[in-house]
């Protein structure tokens, strides 16, 4: 009993078949070719908002926030990290001045997480929650729910 040698799991040339015809997928012509939708292209904000952030080197992770607030945060991230204010070095300055900017324009109880290496798990108001990337610094921004005791 011969056995019939194969090379990488395929065919020898022997075993082809003869006439290439028979291997072609025949397009019935009943059916209606299939239509592809692209899908649809992002509102002008959403793009305005990218390309500043392709342009001031800031990779937006995840955002649950309206676009004017994103913006906001963003521009005024890359503003601190920037700025060669002698008061403002560190991490933890950095995010002290995002958060009194934020508390102080859109109401209390905002909070800002900077740094190159932070894990976190937060729950956050509804339209309050921003990550993203300035250069290597990390910026976690979000908004918790207020008790009135």
């Amino acid at each position: 009993m011969e056995r019939q040698r194969s090379y990488n799991g395929r065919r020898n040339i022997d075993e082809r078949p003869k006439n290439l015809s028979q291997c072609r997928l025949q397009r019935s012509s009943s059916l209606p070719p299939v239509a592809r939708a692209s899908p649809p292209p992002p509102p002008p904000n959403q793009l305005k908002l990218a390309a500043m952030a392709i342009d001031l080197n800031v990779r937006l992770r995840s955002a649950d926030m309206p676009l004017a607030m994103q913006e906001r945060a963003i521009r005024r991230a890359r503003a601190l990290v920037d700025a060669n204010n002698p008061g403002i070095t560190k991490p933890t300055q950095v995010a002290m001045c995002l958060k009194k900017e934020f508390d102080a324009l859109y109401g209390p109880a905002w909070h800002c997480i900077v740094g190159k290496s932070f894990g976190s798990f937060v729950t956050h108001a509804g339209g309050g929650f921003l990550y993203f990337s300035v250069d290597k610094l990390c910026f976690l921004l979000f908004k918790t729910e207020e008790n009135s005791s």
